[in-house]
């Protein structure tokens, strides 16, 4: 009994655009890389968003981003209709013509990790890039470049056309002090795999380590589509064993996540069987079973009475020990995350002011880092998540509002009616108010209504009656609906009537909660 809908509840912010934009995880640049989390043994593995790992001996460098708030682009993208080649469905995708790394360095991630200007169909999941121009400035290492892919077909005068006008747009953005040399001679590229190696070299990741990493990931879709004959799975594994090291191990651990969260069970263990097999019989997987033995040991020092001074404690034992420790130690961030808070920043700080020695301040120093870094990226994860979902809230009501038949189409998608998409109706409602469309917001609220009703079909009946309470503002019938409904009401039912009033008082949302004590009151009578 504790969500009630109504039209006029808090408004939700709405993705710009109602389309889905490129992201990418933000991280301060370190000379330095950051260790990886050890990967939790196979039957321990956590839930975990998958990505590939990093090239060996590079990772991205991020520029940090405010968390939970959308970045304002020089350059914004461009809605383009797109229709699916594997299923036919229509949809719309977020292009960039011009990125400017200078203004925009939160799109520095995705555009290395290849998410800008790539296409994703919601129906059936196929995807890739599109065929579209793309200019790139990067004024910390003095670089302008063009990729005008082979696919967009366009003659000599054209492409000379677009990458000048492209030119125009990006130097009519910049002051007189920006403007460089460099940039009255773009670099231009045919292909995306030439184009994003040359900002991978800006990283310091090398075309062989990049071609080390489509290797691995080539394999490791092998054995997923090999699946589940585990004996041709091994024989794959065998032949191109020198693919094989912790970064494989890492991709291998994602995949199998990711199969474990699709509920593909039987694909799940036969990648295990493998993974068990490549433990044990290859040098890299004897280095990450050890790592995952030291992995369990400490996990198991932590109890739910672990307070911050001793977690710190076993953090610094681990953070001292190397490269495997200070991976041990992020992992221990990572399950134990409840306990990084700010007291536990204080708690840190603390012990760096109270010693003047370098070589006790120097580990003290750099865990301070990570931990302030790791708790940035859990909050702007969080964000992100919530952004993302909120694009596809938004984009499944342009689909409702755009089909012949609203309420067929939100039953048959009942799975994606939710709380959440009421709020972005009632937002939408709100603006097209605030706006006087009024035959947008007579649709809004038909369809606000069908979701509701979609919604009580799926609660318990003491639910049920309250939401039908709320949302009529008739008295007579609130009398009538409470009289038929008299079974259902009990001390519980009042009980929870009165959170719910406390709560909407304490939201200021006084009307509503006027409402319900009068609602309330009318109950108790018929106990």
């Amino acid at each position: 009994m504790s969500e009630i809908w109504t039209p006029k509840g808090p408004g939700l912010q709405q993705p710009a655009g109602g389309i889905e934009l490129p992201k990418g995880f933000s991280r301060k640049r370190t000379e330095e890389k950051k260790p990886e989390p050890v990967a939790a043994p196979v039957e321990e593995v956590a839930a975990a968003p998958v990505a590939p790992p990093p090239p060996a001996g590079g990772q991205p460098a991020a520029r940090p981003r405010q968390a939970g708030r959308r970045p304002e682009f020089l350059f914004p993208p461009q809605g383009v209709q797109v229709r699916c080649p594997s299923c036919g469905t229509p949809f719309t995708a977020a292009v960039f013509s011009i990125v400017d790394l200078g203004a925009n360095p939160e799109l520095r991630e995705p555009l290395l990790g290849g998410q800008i200007n790539a296409a994703i169909c919601q129906n059936c999941g196929s995807g890739g890039a599109l065929s579209a121009p793309l200019m790139v400035h990067d004024p910390e290492n003095e670089f302008l470049g063009v990729l005008v892919p082979r696919q967009a077909q366009l003659q000599d005068m054209q492409m000379q056309r677009v990458i000048g006008e492209m030119s125009k747009a990006l130097m009519g953005r910049l002051s007189n002090e920006q403007r460089r040399g460099y940039m009255l001679n773009p670099k231009q590229f045919f292909d995306w795999e030439s184009f994003l190696e040359k900002f991978w070299g800006f990283e310091g990741v090398t075309p062989e380590m990049l071609r080390m990493q489509r290797d691995q990931s080539e394999l490791v879709t092998s054995l997923v589509r090999l699946a589940p004959d585990v004996k041709a799975m091994q024989m794959v594994a065998e032949r191109r064993k020198h693919l094989i090291n912790k970064d494989f191990f890492a991709l291998l651990g994602q995949v199998l996540t990711a199969l474990s969260q699709q509920g593909q069970k039987e694909a799940a263990e036969s990648i295990a069987a493998v993974r068990t097999h490549l433990l044990n019989t290859t040098e890299a997987g004897s280095a990450v079973k050890a790592t995952e033995e030291l992995l369990r040991g400490a996990i198991a020092r932590l109890r739910p009475t672990t307070g911050r001074e001793e977690f710190l404690d076993l953090l610094l034992e681990y953070w001292e020990q190397g490269e495997d420790g200070e991976s041990i130690a992020v992992s221990l961030l990572t399950v134990a995350r409840g306990l990084a808070d700010y007291q536990f920043l204080l708690a840190l700080t603390a012990r760096i002011d109270a010693s003047d020695d370098p070589e006790v301040r120097s580990p003290l120093l750099s865990l301070r880092e990570l931990v302030v870094e790791f708790i940035q990226q859990a909050q702007q994860g969080q964000a992100q998540s919530q952004e993302a979902m909120l694009q596809q809230v938004q984009a499944f009501l342009q689909e409702v509002l755009q089909a012949a038949n609203p309420e067929e189409m939100l039953r048959e998608r009942s799975d994606e009616v939710s709380e959440m998409f009421l709020a972005v109706l009632a937002s939408n409602i709100e603006q097209a108010q605030q706006k006087n469309a009024t035959f947008a917001v007579k649709r809004l609220r038909s369809v606000y209504a069908i979701a509701v009703g979609i919604l009580e079909e799926k609660l318990p009946p003491d639910l049920r009656l309250l939401n039908q309470l709320v949302s009529t503002k008739d008295e007579g019938e609130v009398r009538r609906l409470l009289q038929a409904n008299r079974t259902l009401l009990s001390t519980e039912f009042v009980e929870g009537l009165r959170g719910l009033e406390d709560r909407f008082r304490g939201e200021k949302n006084n009307e509503l909660a006027a409402r319900i004590k009068s609602i309330r009151v009318q109950a108790t009578m018929l106990l």
